[in-house]
């Protein structure tokens, strides 16, 4: 049986990532769909603590581990006997975030070497065979993220200063990954849905 394909979505806030997977779930009925943070029982409870308002102020480097901590539960329980199985495996947020988030974001330079050798460890092979970056400009993506029904996150509180270094991250390591497709998400839902479609449809 050959390994199933890995398709990791990334961006900022409000760029739309849940809305797109969610509609992949029509022409890709037998994918996995699953999340980081969650996706299994123990990562939906890292994720609800670290999404929560009581965590602000939450060291760096807890909030770290907590996002390693939740990938490797997730590529172990799911990810990984999923594309074991032959199975496409479509995930909300993969390591690129983790390096954007509490490198560039929290400006922590010296946790890039320690976050790609226990990367290197926990993802065990687990690499995506493309992800599609979401980019929006950062006012856009949170004006949207503040205005969901329930309510802004932890990090959808950040300033915005905060939001623009993620970006910055993004757009500096997202040519590192193979088929990288970058979809500018700050155009209207409809367009952008083609340009997702599109590149999906190229991986499988």
């Amino acid at each position: 049986m050959s390994r199933g394909k890995f398709i990791v979505f990334e961006g900022g806030e409000g760029s739309g990532k849940s809305v797109h997977i969610e509609r992949l779930h029509f022409p890709l009925p037998d994918a996995v769909f699953t999340r980081y943070p969650g996706g299994v029982p123990v990562g939906e409870k890292i994720r609800a603590v670290v999404l929560s308002k009581e965590a602000e102020g939450m060291d760096t480097a807890t909030e770290l581990l907590l996002f390693l901590a939740a990938r490797a539960q997730l590529i172990a329980e799911v990810i990984e006997p999923a594309l074991a199985a032959g199975k496409t495996v479509i995930c909300d947020r993969f390591e690129l975030s983790t390096m954007v988030y509490q490198v560039y974001g929290r400006q922590k330079p010296e946790y890039q070497e320690l976050l790609a050798a226990v990367s290197k460890t926990i993802n065990k092979g687990c690499a995506p065979d493309a992800t599609i970056f979401l980019d929006v400009t950062p006012a856009i993506g949170l004006t949207r993220a503040r205005s969901r029904p329930e309510g802004p996150n932890r990090f959808d509180n950040e300033e915005l200063a905060f939001h623009e270094r993620v970006r910055e991250g993004y757009r500096k390591h997202i040519g590192e990954y193979p088929h990288a497709f970058v979809v500018d998400a700050d155009k209207p839902l409809e367009e952008v849905w083609q340009n997702v479609q599109k590149a999906v449809q190229s991986v499988l």
